[in-house]
């Protein structure tokens, strides 16, 4: 995939299709260290099988589908960037993506549209509660997809994932993640 959001975005549709009702994305950009940190955090049931197995391309939950290939990718994009990912148990019991990429690795694919990948997942599914932590240079930022400020602004679910499409965007650039 192109950019990072897109993997991100398959990771979220993954929570949604396996039952979490709350999932936080975590967007972390250490200048000093040199890393891009992206984590996905849900409530869902947790992985059915060893971390080993669900990175296996050809391991999939879906019957009608043979190879499961988003998170091999994902951690064959972390992997060309000079990173890692890791799956393990999120602290809601569901699972948690962590992938990590060095920041200026010239493979290191852009972060990309995050907060459209978030949009998207929101216009999917209205119920889903979604926080993105903003951690960069300028400080820490968080976005909450249901909160009182968001519903006053916006009546209609397209016009809420919009509100909070555009305060993720802004998070992002307060926060200095530049990517």
């Amino acid at each position: 995939m192109r950019e990072l959001a897109l993997h991100i975005l398959d990771i979220l549709e993954n929570s949604v299709r396996a039952g979490a009702t709350h999932i936080c994305v975590i967007i972390e950009l250490d200048k000093e260290e040199r890393w891009l940190t992206l984590v996905v955090k849900d409530n869902g049931p947790g992985l059915p099988v060893s971390p080993e197995q669900a990175l296996d391309p050809f391991f999939t939950t879906k019957a009608e589908k043979r190879t499961g290939l988003g998170l091999s990718l994902f951690q064959a994009a972390a992997h060309q960037a000079g990173g890692a990912l890791a799956l393990s148990a999120s602290e809601s019991g569901g699972i948690q993506v962590r992938a990590t990429f060095q920041y200026h690795h010239i493979d290191r694919a852009p972060l990309g549209d995050m907060a459209g990948s978030l949009m998207a997942l929101l216009l999917s599914n209205s119920l889903i509660c979604v926080s993105c932590v903003c951690r960069g240079p300028n400080g820490v930022f968080t976005v909450l997809s249901q909160d009182d400020e968001t519903d006053a602004e916006a009546a209609s679910p397209f016009a809420r994932a919009r509100v909070f499409a555009q305060r993720v965007r802004e998070a992002i650039t307060q926060a200095g993640i530049n990517t």
